[in-house]
């Protein structure tokens, strides 16, 4: 038994002597818990969970505030190196859709992810369309978010040719001095905007969100139940299942919505070939939420204890142990990125993708159950 589950086990115990304790005093009975939570009699679930959306609010300021500082470097310098930085901090936040990070169709949510990175909606046609028109010189906050964020960055500052997909003529007669200079400008504005949204993003999170989210229950005009805030927090986790197996990695494979394998076409990062470093933040977040992210060493308060809580630590064991599994099989895979491996090596792209496979697996069927969760609307019944 590893030393967190000893830990987490002994707080259990901790939790019944005080409840067995209070009650000898004739304490105030406590409220009950909201529907849909599951509680233990000594009242450890509750305290679990509070303690878990918590730390997940923690957590999301954390990575909240680091994508904030690459972000500052990122419109100070617009290069290559600060915009690998900025997208595997962003990468994290992918898996962190709840709370201001969110939809503003979830609690909370504000929609700036799609200002900053609106994967798979980008548009080179409609991006190129900006730099001949000059479109930027009125300000980037009024473009749609195909044209805009991390996405368009990225094409300014990879994409080595010096042609378009469209707006041919205009572009044909731009001088290669005037070309240049359109795509520098255009990416600096384009930076200075991701920064604004990464400051908003922060305040937010600081302006007391975290308390939002720890206060879940009666009273609460955000998160009206425990329940419902463990919800959208776990709905975020699926962005392993949906985003990450489903999307990236199948579709590229040649396992879903593609012709003939393998389709590269399909792959997240067209222009850096920085798709197996987005993969690797995508796991970290992820891990972050199960087990902590107090530290590189997932140290902390993850969902694993509200496992634990519901008698479930043999389940919390399985998907530290297979999360680690999808780590050691992405590392296993040799070339820098998976545009190669997927010509050169496909049999270790599909490893991978198995062991993802393998997480979501017990996510999207003992990991609901056991706590009592939902899954995203649309999932319900997903078995593959």
């Amino acid at each position: 038994m590893s030393f967190k589950i000893t830990h987490i086990l002994r707080r259990q115990a901790i939790w019944g002597v005080s409840s067995l304790f209070l009650a000898s005093c004739s304490a105030p009975k406590p409220p009950e818990p909201d529907a849909g939570t599951a509680v233990h009699e000594d009242g450890g679930a509750v305290a679990s969970r509070a303690d878990v959306l918590e730390a997940a609010g923690r957590c999301a300021l954390r990575n909240a505030q680091a994508f904030r500082d690459e972000a500052a470097q990122l419109a100070a310098t617009p290069n290559q190196a600060n915009w690998k930085r900025t997208m595997a901090a962003w990468q994290r936040l992918e898996v962190l859709q709840f709370g201001p990070t969110g939809s503003s169709t979830k609690p909370g949510g504000l929609d700036i992810r799609d200002h900053v990175y609106a994967w798979p909606l980008f548009s080179r046609c409609a991006t190129e369309d900006v730099l001949v028109s000059k479109q930027y010189e009125n300000g980037v906050s009024r473009l749609l978010v195909n044209r805009r964020g991390l996405t368009a960055l990225e094409y300014l500052l990879f994409y080595p040719g010096d042609d378009v997909s469209c707006s041919a003529a205009g572009w044909s007669a731009l001088t290669p001095a005037e070309r240049t200079a359109r795509k520098e400008a255009f990416a600096t504005a384009l930076a200075a905007d991701v920064k604004v949204q990464a400051d908003a993003l922060v305040a937010a999170w600081e302006g007391g969100f975290i308390d939002t989210m720890k206060t879940a229950g009666p009273g609460n005009r955000t998160y009206m139940t425990t329940a419902g805030a463990m919800n959208r927090v776990s709905d975020a986790m699926y962005y392993l299942e949906k985003e990450v197996k489903d999307v990236k990695l199948a579709v590229p494979i040649g396992l879903r919505d593609c012709a003939a394998a393998p389709c590269l076409d399909a792959l997240e990062s067209q222009y850096a070939k920085h798709n197996t470093a987005n993969l690797r933040a995508n796991l970290v977040a992820f891990r972050q939420l199960l087990e902590g992210c107090d530290d590189d060493t997932y140290a902390g308060i993850g969902f694993d204890e509200a496992l634990v809580a519901a008698n479930a630590s043999d389940l919390a064991t399985r998907m530290r142990a297979r999360l680690i599994a999808a780590e050691a099989a992405l590392d296993a895979i040799e070339e820098d990125d998976l545009s190669t491996a997927l010509v050169n090596d496909p049999a270790s792209v599909r490893a991978f993708y198995d062991a993802v496979k393998n997480v979501t697996d017990l996510l999207k069927s003992e990991f609901v159950t056991v706590l009592d969760l939902e899954p995203p609307m649309g999932l319900e019944g997903d078995n593959d």
